[in-house]
């Protein structure tokens, strides 16, 4: 990595950066300078001291090590002991604050859920816990409880603090992309949850979340930190007050661009030409899984034929693993998907699900052995499946043609994030 020219005053700082939503969120704020600043831990001085630069994100490694750049520090970034935010001041000193403090209190905010006089657990002990921590003290939480892999309590104590619980962070990477969804602890024990947060954000929906999704516990995942960090960056860099709906904004966007709209329903119903016309209207990519399923195998009716369901079903999850790590997608599944529970948060976790339906006799047949047998094995098909479908979906409707089926989920998605 060699040094580059500096092209903006503004910019996020880190060793290996990748893909960051930081640009796309300070050009909504209005600073279309801001940029990405990838240095080695022996570029770091040399980099601070141009003059040129007026404020910084910094993500790790570089959060602690910063510090020492700083001549004045705030005061949550003394307490948290690391530094996200630097600002260049009048006398070209830098001025190091920690805006990932802001950014929680945010979350928590905008999703409804107050820790003051609540027992809260984080699952976790590193820097992020630390920021959180901090935070749930100023709010006012009764009693702050970190479980971890490495010291007592652990992880596995989980159970102990099920019944007085009312609050769950999760600070760590488990349950990130790629590793989703994994998950640390289960909430099936805990009886007085008032709220689940993860600051992830790919997935946007971990594994925790999506069983507190269906739990009915309010919950967040990791994004409105992020934006809330953003805003609060932007503000010191810009001297310019934000709103709370320049930050929700900016959430609903990033959503609606990257939320999966999955297909799920009988075989033969149409969901991929009702994908196709989805694409189209979105544009899209189309993921059609028996067509990628056909791609690494054979066609889905004659894997079964060979192979038989269960074995088809196999594959058919780890085939679903892979592709719906993805985002940003019109996503047509095989009729059965909902057959295996352990579908629903793969499916979940980047997407909003969509049960299409048409009357029986006139669905497709044609080289689908589970639904050979006519109207009478479709029914019995139907009977087993429809309350799976229910489960699954977020949304279900009938249509007469592709086009007015693709219509009716784009208005409803626009809608959903716009309620």
């Amino acid at each position: 990595m060699s040094q580059t020219p500096l092209l903006s005053p503004y910019g996020l700082l880190g060793k290996t950066l990748g893909h960051s939503y930081s640009p796309e969120i300070h050009k909504a704020l209005g600073n279309a300078a801001y940029t990405l600043f990838e240095r080695f831990p022996h570029e770091l001085a040399q980099f601070l001291a141009q003059p040129d630069l007026k404020g910084l994100n910094v993500t790790i490694p570089y959060k602690q090590t910063v510090m020492s750049a700083c001549q004045r520090l705030s005061d949550a970034a003394k307490r948290i002991g690391c530094v996200n935010t630097m600002v260049r001041q009048a006398d070209n000193s830098w001025y190091g604050h920690n805006t990932d403090y802001d950014g929680f209190i945010f979350l928590l905010q905008r999703a409804h859920i107050t820790v003051a006089h609540k027992k809260v657990l984080i699952l976790g002990d590193g820097a992020t816990s630390h920021t959180v921590h901090i935070a749930l003290e100023d709010l006012g939480a009764r009693e702050i409880i970190h479980l971890s892999r490495k010291t007592a309590p652990f992880y596995e104590d989980a159970p102990q603090h099920s019944e007085d619980t009312d609050i769950i962070i999760n600070t760590t990477p488990v349950g990130m992309y790629p590793h989703c969804p994994n998950q640390l602890i289960t909430l099936a024990d805990f009886t007085k949850l008032s709220g689940v947060v993860d600051v992830v954000y790919n997935p946007y929906r971990t594994a925790l979340l999506i069983e507190a999704e269906q739990r009915g516990i309010p919950y967040s995942d990791g994004l409105p930190m992020l934006v809330g960090q953003a805003v609060a960056a932007a503000t010191l860099f810009q001297n310019k007050t934000f709103g709370p709906e320049e930050a929700d904004t900016i959430i609903t966007k990033l959503r609606q661009q990257q939320e999966n709209i999955i297909l799920i329903g009988m075989p033969g119903v149409g969901k991929t030409t009702v994908g196709q016309a989805l694409a189209a209207r979105f544009k899209r990519p189309l993921i059609d899984c028996d067509e990628e399923f056909e791609k690494r195998y054979s066609h889905p009716g004659d894997y079964i034929a060979t192979y038989g369901e269960p074995a088809f079903r196999e594959k058919e999850t780890a085939l679903l693993q892979e592709l719906c790590k993805t985002t940003g997608a019109i996503i047509a599944t095989g009729g059965g998907i909902v057959t295996r529970p352990e579908n629903y948060p793969i499916l979940r976790q980047n997407g909003r699900i969509y049960w299409i339906r048409r009357p029986l006799e006139r669905l497709a047949t044609d080289n689908r052995p589970l639904s050979q047998g006519g109207l009478q094995r479709l029914e019995e098909l139907y009977t087993i499946r429809q309350p799976l479908y229910e489960t699954f979906s977020q949304y279900s409707l009938d249509f007469a043609t592709p086009d007015e089926g693709a219509q009716r989920i784009e208005e409803e998605y626009y809608a959903h994030f716009n309620s």
